[in-house]
């Protein structure tokens, strides 16, 4: 089945099983960067029905069908996560819907995520001296908090930085071709000394906070320096 057979079979599914009268392909089919296996990742649009959202995921020749069917009113506000819809390729539109739908998605992408609270980006800093403290003690809680610190520098390079974070697929291609050496650190992360650098490229520099972090870091890394060296001429385990 190619490509036209397997939409114009998505767009049956929508519009005569669930009266979607408008229906938007997204994700990696609407880009182009798809694999075979990639998801078929499609919204469709209808005037009433359940107000809760619809899924509809199923094995899609050689792939995954994995279809929102949404009621117009959810679409009074415009969320962050429809920012997932960029770029789109209207499949379907009996009335205009998806095409006003898509440039008030685009008009809030062009205005960018709204600024910290107060504090916010200082409590961040903190957060990563912490994790890297426990992060240092090499038990089985540090190996989770490895991952989580991994797991969450992604999104806070965006959000540090006031772009909009779209996902892991879409945030490493972007640093790949604006900040490679940030894409770099995060493909080097085996040692404590990598995750700290990497620690370093995910915040931006900021004048005072600047200073008042590498001196956190500093006391944090030398109090799990002193953690480390205490545990290794111990005895036995050391009893907390």
């Amino acid at each position: 089945m190619n490509d036209a057979q397997a939409l114009a079979e998505i767009v049956q599914t929508l519009t005569i099983d669930h009266r979607c009268h408008a229906v938007i392909l997204y994700g990696s089919r609407a880009r182009g960067d798809f694999q075979l296996a990639s998801d078929w990742d499609v919204a469709g649009i209808r005037e009433g029905g359940a107000t809760a959202t619809l899924r509809v995921a199923r094995a899609f020749h050689g792939a995954w069908l994995d279809a929102f069917v949404y009621s117009e009113a959810a679409f009074t506000v415009i969320d962050p996560e429809l920012l997932r819809f960029l770029p789109a390729r209207i499949l379907v539109d009996e009335r205009g819907f998806a095409k006003t739908l898509l440039e008030r998605v685009d008009l809030l992408d062009q205005q960018g995520p709204p600024p910290l609270p107060e504090g916010e980006d200082e409590m961040v800093r903190v957060w990563y001296a912490k994790m890297l403290v426990r992060i240092a003690r090499g038990d089985l809680e540090s190996k989770y908090r490895r991952i989580e610190l991994l797991y969450q520098a992604l999104e806070n390079y965006f959000k540090l930085r006031r772009l909009w974070y779209r996902g892991a697929k879409a945030a490493l291609p972007w640093l790949a071709r604006h900040d490679p050496e940030t894409h770099a650190a995060f493909e080097a992360h085996a040692s404590l000394e990598d995750l700290r650098a990497l620690v370093q490229r995910i915040l931006p520099a900021q004048r005072l906070q600047q200073a008042r972090a590498a001196r956190t870091l500093a006391d944090a890394c030398g109090w799990a320096r002193r953690i480390v060296v205490r545990d290794v001429g111990a005895a036995g385990p050391r009893q907390s």
